[in-house]
Formats: structure tokens, sequence, C-alpha cells
């Protein structure tokens, strides 16, 4: 891997800004799954995971895994907030998942629990994905 070099010495090299977001899609499941990791501090970032919202097949549910989060503001709590109610609003269910005791409690106290189930893990949110099936 090389090393980052600075603008005036024509570097090419590409640095991602966190977070770092990995989608998969689970046909078997008939879930996408987003795992974010890092700091997600503004509405920019959760555009990215609008972006996916948009790209959910019909009759599949979005998966968002926080659980290498690092930092989760106030601001990118609200927007995630919007995010799940854009969710309910086209008929995708929208199911958080998190390891971390602390991203749970930040997710259930800017109230997103009432819009989308906040879970532990995801074999959690396969069975209730599997439930309503």
């Amino acid at each position: 891997m090389s090393e980052p070099t600075s603008p005036e010495h024509g570097s090419a090299e590409r640095i991602l800004p966190e977070p770092v977001m990995c989608v998969r899609t689970d046909r078997t499941t008939g879930t996408v799954v987003a795992t974010m990791s890092g700091a997600l501090t503004t509405c920019e970032q959760i555009d990215e995971l609008r972006h996916t919202l948009d790209g959910v097949p019909r009759g599949f549910s979005l998966i968002i895994e926080l659980d290498a989060m690092t930092t989760l503001t106030a601001k990118s709590l609200a927007c995630l907030r919007e995010l799940a109610l854009a969710a309910t609003r086209e008929g995708t269910r929208l199911i958080l998942v998190s390891e971390s005791l602390d991203v749970r409690a930040n997710l259930i106290l800017a109230d997103l629990d009432s819009l989308a189930p906040v879970l532990h893990n995801l074999a959690q949110a396969d069975q209730i994905v599997a439930a309503a099936a």
C-alpha cells in the first residue's frame, strides 16, 4: 500500500471518507444489508443510505447494521429518523441492528425504535423478516 502523498506531488491516491458502507443483497431472505463503519456525523452520509433505500427491490427489507459505528451525532440520528420515515412511506421494512449497547441506546433515545425495530444482531433481524414473509 502506498503512502499518501500531497497534492503538490501529484497524488492519485483516493482516501475514502468515513463512514464506510458495504451493501449486500440476500435474495434467499429478501433483505438488503447495509453495514456502516466509522463515524456517522452528517446528513450527507445518510444520503448514501437513502440511495440504498431507493434501490431496495419491492418486497425486500433494508437492514442497516451499525456494529462498527464509532460516532453518532444528534444530526446524524435526526437524519436516520428521516430515512426511517421515508422507508415507512415507501413501504420498505427497515431494521436497525447493532451489537453495541451504546449505539442501540442512542437509536432508542432518538425514538427510532418507534419507526423501525432496533435489534441486537442480524440473526434477530432475519427472524423478523422470516416471520413477516
